[in-house]
């Protein structure tokens, strides 16, 4: 186990990568053709013309609805089953058309969101996943979502809200979780906003043969596309 001492300067250390690596794909990204697919990038280059930033607190789902966007994407790896929250960053890669995205999914937790506002410099499209069942954190994701806002990097940026785990008996509806956020607050002028809901359980048996997604993951994907291209 890292002392407190030794854990700070490693959460720090991997603070300064991770803004060095956004800071490179900012500066350098250009127009480049890619294969049609979608990838989990492991090594991020950065050439890529559009980005979406995904941002939810922990246990909001993020990493589960883009496992199931790869394999509507035909990308047959095995399905990684999130037994814990995303620490730091992962970039996915996705084509909608002729366009091209990474998808930054960046984890949820206190000590990552604090390091959020490094990565919303040029966003193309902003996703803010909610966990519409959990609603002991709705007033902390109101308040985040809020924060946010009113950082003028992300100005006139779409942003669509995916009221997540709408399996779950109690959760809150989409319209509800709209409500919520107070979407109709926000002036159309700087942002267009749109929210849906989401579910990606139950998930099959047999995760080793993993082909399954739900119909919502795709609904999400497809909003995802339209969005991101204006």
């Amino acid at each position: 186990m890292f002392s407190n001492g030794r854990k700070t300067i490693f959460l720090a250390g991997c603070a300064c990568v991770g803004a060095y690596v956004a800071y490179r794909y900012w500066k350098k990204r250009e127009l480049k053709s890619i294969d049609e697919g979608f990838d989990e990038v492991t090594k991020i280059d950065d050439s890529y013309e559009k980005r979406i930033l995904l941002l939810g607190l922990d246990g909001a789902g993020k990493t589960s609805v883009m496992n199931q966007m790869r394999i509507i994407y035909g990308d047959k790896r095995p399905y990684k089953v999130p037994t814990k929250p995303t620490r730091g960053f992962t970039v996915y890669r996705i084509k909608c058309g002729s366009f091209t995205y990474n998808v930054w999914e960046i984890g949820g937790a206190e000590s990552n969101r604090e390091f959020w506002s490094t990565f919303l410099q040029d966003t193309d499209l902003l996703i803010f996943m909610v966990d519409a069942s959990n609603t002991n954190k709705l007033s902390l994701a109101v308040s985040t979502f809020k924060q946010l806002l009113g950082d003028t990097r992300i100005d006139t940026v779409p942003i669509l809200v995916v009221a997540n785990k709408q399996d779950i008996p109690g959760a809150l509806l989409p319209h509800q979780v709209k409500e919520a956020l107070d979407v109709e607050s926000i002036s159309p002028h700087k942002h267009k906003v749109e929210v849906i809901g989401c579910q990606t359980r139950p998930l099959p048996d047999f995760l080793s043969e993993y082909t399954w997604y739900h119909k919502s993951v795709k609904a999400v994907t497809e909003k995802l596309c339209s969005m991101a291209v204006y």
